[in-house]
């Protein structure tokens, strides 16, 4: 348990100190690593993470998106990633309004390509740099976002 505990905070101190120690919340509940950030650091901390040796976070496990309707950042974005190398799992949260756009992160993780089109086709969500935003499980005649909480069939 110490060992881990020693590595949760390591990891912390490189994510922080890759961000230029912009502020950033960083939450580790239940001992599970768990980074909320900026959109405008959302990048950074993702490339830290990938590519630094320490970390190895090189799989994107699953990106989604969660409708909180009523709060001032409507959206938030979740991206878990996996290091093989040290069998840890990590979360990276960001916040997103209904018309701002994420970055995309397919540049560092190629199949955030299904992931990201998925969140646009439900959410309604945009990516910036995304090599081909469009609707991936309706059909592209189909009226608004599904999953969001304001979505209405009538």
């Amino acid at each position: 348990m110490a060992k881990r505990t020693s590595w949760v905070m390591n990891c912390r101190k490189l994510v922080l100190q890759a961000l230029a120690k912009e502020g950033m919340p960083v939450h580790c509940p239940d001992d599970q690593l768990y980074f909320h950030v900026g959109k405008s650091s959302l990048l950074c901390c993702l490339s830290t993470l990938q590519s630094n040796a320490e970390t190895a976070f090189v799989a994107l496990t699953d990106c989604f998106a969660v409708d909180y309707l009523r709060q001032k950042n409507t959206f938030s974005v979740f991206y878990q990633l996996h290091s093989y190398t040290l069998a840890e799992t990590v979360f990276v949260v960001t916040d997103v309004a209904e018309n701002d756009r994420l970055p995309s992160i397919t540049p560092i993780y190629e199949n955030a390509n299904w992931y990201e089109r998925e969140i646009f086709d439900m959410f309604g969500l945009k990516f910036e740099g995304h090599p081909g935003l469009r609707r991936i499980l309706c059909d592209s005649s189909t009226s608004g976002h599904l999953l969001r909480k304001d979505y209405s069939c009538a």
